[in-house]
């Protein structure tokens, strides 16, 4: 053989050794994932429903993982902050979010030059929970039910204002709930829930779109009356408040929603870890039972289920938002 040939010949094994061993590095790098403190990115306020949801999240992927989960709120910009941040944070399994469908189905379409795309660059790995919102109106509001607010509003058509927080979940399902029943009312925007559900009890505006979890208590107590909730099914705790997919409009079935997501180039391994461990710490009826108690419905997926979905649920709220020529700045 040549000295040619058999340089050649030794690069050729260098180059098949490289090959076999790369996976293999990589494997061992991944299997044994992971060996530190992970934190958990929420976009949102301590307290709220998806902070608390995070943190009966992170504390039962810590008993699992033998590590900590350790989660970090970030909040701003409707949650975009959070969300740039993860998009370029190191893809080494250390760094993840539980994103919600304001910052990676909505807010695409709401504000423009977003540093990130938010399907690009992240890598789903699983739903977390469904968060179902509600119609609740001050207790002296004439319609009880969905058949008599539609009445109501088409007798008068834009007489009636609800509130909402602008561009958020529940505004945009009361414009679903506008162009599925054929009415008119006008949106009074408030920059979270709280002001907006005292004003409803005041009397100043006469009904309100929002999650469940902050109203459930003020309807328990009588200070809302509530209309009818937005998820396929009736609630735990309000078996009472019909839907409104049975109240006459059969395909009406709106939820916000949250999961868990990585950024874009996170090993399939660590995805494929994570994913398992969060769907078996969805399995676990202590989590299950927390999760009702903040009304939270508690749905699990595939990363590549989850990937359709946010998919889906961008192309559904972009047209949404398209029809009622929505921008934020």
């Amino acid at each position: 053989m040549s000295n040619l040939n058999r340089r050649a010949a030794v690069v050729a094994l260098a180059a098949t050794a490289v090959s076999v061993l790369a996976p293999i590095r990589a494997s061992a790098q991944t299997t044994d994932w992971p060996k530190k403190p992970i934190r958990m990115i929420v976009g949102f306020t301590p307290g709220g429903s998806t902070d608390l949801a995070a943190r009966i999240l992170a504390q039962a992927l810590t008993e699992q993982l033998g590590q900590p989960v350790v989660v970090e709120n970030k909040p701003g910009a409707s949650g975009n902050i959070a969300t740039d941040f993860v998009a370029k944070s190191a893809p080494d399994g250390y760094t993840i979010m539980l994103c919600t469908i304001p910052t990676h189905a909505i807010n695409p379409h709401l504000f423009k030059n977003l540093p990130y795309d938010h399907l690009k660059d992240f890598a789903p790995v699983s739903l977390v929970a469904m968060l179902p919102n509600i119609i609740a109106a001050n207790p002296d509001f004439p319609a009880n039910n969905v058949k008599e607010l539609v009445a109501l509003l088409k007798k008068d058509p834009g007489k009636y204002n609800f509130a909402a927080v602008q561009g958020g979940s529940p505004h945009l399902t009361a414009e679903v709930f506008k162009e599925t029943a054929g009415v008119q009312m006008q949106l009074v925007s408030y920059k979270g829930a709280s002001p907006a559900i005292t004003d409803v009890i005041a009397g100043h505006v006469p009904m309100v779109f929002e999650n469940v979890a902050p109203t459930m208590a003020f309807v328990k107590s009588g200070k809302l009356k509530a209309i009818a909730v937005t998820s396929p099914t009736r609630l735990p705790g309000l078996e009472d408040v019909p839907t409104v997919a049975e109240s006459g409009y059969p395909s009406f079935a709106i939820e916000g929603w949250s999961g868990v997501v990585v950024p874009a180039a996170t090993p399939v391994p660590i995805v494929t870890k994570l994913n398992a461990e969060i769907r078996k710490a969805l399995d676990m009826p202590a989590l299950l039972a927390k999760f009702v108690q903040l009304n939270l419905r508690t749905r699990s997926s595939t990363p590549q289920e989850f990937g359709l979905f946010m998919k889906e649920q961008t192309d559904f709220w972009g047209g949404v938002i398209q029809r009622i020529g929505l921008k934020l700045e």
